[in-house]
């Protein structure tokens, strides 16, 4: 049986970065753990990319529902995912115009 939890004192995770090339690029993220009885499984994703001599950032909130499979591989995938579909496309949009 699971144990009652402290409800009057909520977790609370709170950050913030910058890019590393432009300084005036920054963000930051506040959460706090709801009144549900069981862990808090949103996810704050904030990453910044070198592509092609560009800087991409991504920032994305993940919902894991009960589960930190899909956020995890959200975090472990979706970025490189999302670069190589927009080089893909690029790239397919050059060489194979008509």
């Amino acid at each position: 049986m699971q144990g009652k939890r402290d409800l009057s004192s909520p977790t609370v995770e709170t950050g913030k970065g910058r890019s590393r090339i432009n300084k005036k690029i920054r963000h930051g993220f506040h959460s706090v753990e709801g009144k549900m009885p069981h862990p808090m499984e949103d996810y704050v994703f904030a990453q910044f990319k070198q592509v092609d001599g560009n800087e991409l950032g991504l920032f994305a909130v993940f919902d894991g529902h009960l589960s930190r499979e899909v956020p995890d591989y959200l975090r472990s995938h979706l970025f490189d995912n999302i670069v190589n579909e927009v080089k893909l496309k690029s790239f397919l949009r050059i060489n194979l115009s008509w």
